[in-house]
């Protein structure tokens, strides 16, 4: 089973662009935030992986990992 990366959006779950998907699954494995490039986003995007957030342009979304 693939692991994926979503976010969350109304009450909807968006899937998170493939370049994304890479850099946030990295972040989880170190259990580390840090700021990351997403084409789902307009500039950077940061991520919080403790707190499971996403945080964009002063926005900010809960994430979830999922198995596909």
């Amino acid at each position: 089973m693939a692991v994926q990366w979503v976010y969350a959006t109304g009450s909807a779950w968006v899937t998170l662009d493939r370049n994304a998907q890479t850099q946030i699954e990295t972040l989880w494995s170190r259990d580390a935030s840090s700021w990351i490039d997403s084409s789902s986003f307009r500039g950077p995007v940061y991520v919080d992986t403790s707190e499971m957030l996403l945080m964009s342009a002063g926005l900010s979304y809960a994430i979830a990992r999922r198995r596909d």
